[in-house]
């Protein structure tokens, strides 16, 4: 019993509850002798919990971001806190709102489209590969010698697109082989040399025959000028079913994306211009030999003539502009070049929607531009679809060419071909009844020429005044009937190219991206640190010193 001088002192529980418990018993529960309370010491998760309040807290303190300070500020009421609190919750979801607005355009639209800062000069571009085709399918002189001894006529019914029916089968024992029909064709087509009389190059008069090489195309054999050699254009020219042409110039290995080989002579092929005018251009005088038409690929008569990359094979039927004999033609040429930076190949394809040449290599053709892909895949589509391919598609020596009766087929791989990449998938499975139509994916080049022209022309006049050089032993009357001038050259010395470059990198959103956070939060590369600090370095620092002075008690 305990004397009213030496009463024993108790803390209140108000005060200092966490010296409730007793030290020397160690025990779990302890009795206040004021209340009677039973007070649970805090437990492990507790103690953890007011750690991190406590980081947290100071971490409030002392942050940089502006706003935070005041939410962790004890001092502040309640109601201010909030407020502030509130404040930086609003800033921080409004900057992940246009952050990630931002990311969305850095995925999705990463490239850009822009006009070259220097302009290009124009001899640093080849002049284009022209390629012309009288639109008689056959001379009437050899058509009647054809209808008089049977030989060929299967063929000739087939290029005239006759009826079959009216020609009886078993006259012609044609089985679809290359070196039948490129006889044939041979037989029947105008000579390159018979068709262009005449050839102007830089206002210099040159030999037609070492401008022009006979070209296989969709109407027949046909006339190109500054082709690069087959050896450039094919993967493996030897093995293809094509004509057999000798190159009289020699020929550098150009291509859209690397240019021209460094220190080429100006007389490789393919040729650059000289300048701009009609005087630096190419000038032709063309032959129709109207009288020597059998049947029409249109229903006039006339040229197809077309201007095209020199690496590429064209489609002359489809994209061929006209040229009337008895008339003279300008053709202004306006070239479009692309090319892209260094930085657009980290971009993924489908991204970037262009393709580099060592990205994806074609079965036939060596230099990859979009036409040449869409061509082979026409091709490989209609081997498998028709089990056939057409004559002036890039094919096999083992490769059956279609015949007429094999025309429906090919028109509709054609057209499916064609319309795969305007029109949905459905149609065209329609179209195909339910083949399966391979995905080519034939994106554009990276790196790209073309050339735009601007056609105009008007008729030779009665009192026209021929050139000698242009008549070539043929009279004036033959001559304003028959025979068609034609004019290509450039209409400026240089012109502005267009650069495809990457319009979003990891730079420039990191850079928005700070400066949204900026200005919104006052975040910057040090507050990343300061978070880094306290959840890393700090924290281990304060439980190392706790644990110091743990370790001291203990050895007292």
């Amino acid at each position: 019993m305990y004397t009213k001088d030496f009463e024993p002192y108790t803390y209140p529980l108000n005060r200092n509850p966490r010296y409730n418990f007793d030290i020397k018993n160690k025990s779990k529960w302890f009795i206040n002798n004021d209340s009677n309370i039973h007070i649970k010491p805090k437990s492990k998760n507790q103690k953890n919990s007011t750690k991190w309040r406590r980081m947290l807290n100071d971490y409030s303190q002392n942050t940089t971001l502006h706003g935070l300070r005041y939410a962790g500020n004890n001092e502040l009421s309640a109601s201010e806190r909030c407020f502030w609190i509130i404040s930086f919750g609003l800033a921080v979801i409004t900057a992940v709102y246009f952050i990630f607005n931002l990311f969305h355009k850095w995925q999705d639209m990463p490239v850009i489209i822009s006009l070259s800062p220097k302009a290009t000069k124009l001899t640093s571009i080849p002049f284009p590969a022209i390629t012309i085709c009288n639109m008689n399918n056959a001379r009437k002189s050899v058509a009647r010698n054809i209808l008089e001894t049977n030989i060929d006529r299967r063929l000739l019914s087939d290029f005239c697109d006759e009826d079959p029916l009216s020609i009886d089968s078993s006259i012609d024992n044609y089985t679809g082989d290359w070196d039948s029909l490129k006889k044939f064709m041979i037989r029947v087509s105008q000579p390159c040399h018979e068709m262009i009389v005449s050839c102007l190059w830089a206002n210099n008069p040159k030999v037609c025959s070492e401008l022009f090489n006979p070209s296989l195309t969709d109407e027949g054999i046909c006339c190109s000028f500054n082709k690069v050699k087959p050896d450039y254009i094919f993967r493996n020219p030897r093995d293809l079913s094509d004509l057999n042409i000798t190159f009289p110039n020699p020929s550098a290995n150009w291509t859209p994306e690397n240019g021209y080989p460094p220190n080429t002579p100006a007389e490789y092929t393919p040729w650059r211009p000289w300048g701009a005018g009609n005087h630096l251009g190419l000038t032709l005088v063309l032959d129709a030999e109207i009288e020597e038409y059998y049947c029409s690929s249109e229903v006039s008569y006339g040229f197809k003539v077309m201007l095209h990359s020199p690496v590429e094979t064209p489609k002359i039927s489809s994209f061929g502009s006209l040229v009337s004999p008895g008339r003279e033609t300008s053709l202004e040429i306006h070239p479009t070049v692309g090319m892209a930076t260094p930085t657009l190949a980290e971009i993924e394809k489908e991204k970037r929607q262009c393709v580099y040449s060592a990205e994806k290599q074609l079965r036939f053709y060596k230099t990859y531009t979009q036409r040449n892909c869409i061509l082979e895949c026409e091709a490989n589509f209609t081997l498998t679809f028709c089990q056939c391919v057409m004559y002036y598609m890039p094919k096999d020596s083992f490769s059956r060419i279609c015949g007429k009766k094999d025309e429906e087929c090919s028109n509709k791989a054609k057209l499916a071909i064609e319309l795969r990449y305007s029109s949905p998938l459905t149609n065209i499975s329609q179209l195909l009844n339910g083949t399966y139509l391979p995905n080519c994916t034939c994106l554009p080049g990276c790196h790209w020429i073309g050339y735009n022209k601007v056609h105009s022309s008007s008729p030779l006049a009665n009192s026209y005044k021929i050139k000698q050089t242009f008549l070539a032993g043929r009279t004036s009357t033959y001559f304003k009937k028959n025979m068609a001038v034609i004019h290509f050259f450039f209409e400026e010395t240089q012109f502005t190219g267009f650069t495809k470059g990457e319009l979003f990198g990891f730079t420039e959103f990191l850079s928005n991206t700070g400066g949204l956070l900026g200005l919104f939060m006052g975040f910057s590369f040090l507050s990343a640190i300061e978070v880094i600090y306290f959840i890393s370095l700090r924290l281990w620092c304060a439980m190392s010193n706790k644990k110091k002075v743990t370790d001291r008690k203990q050895s007292k």
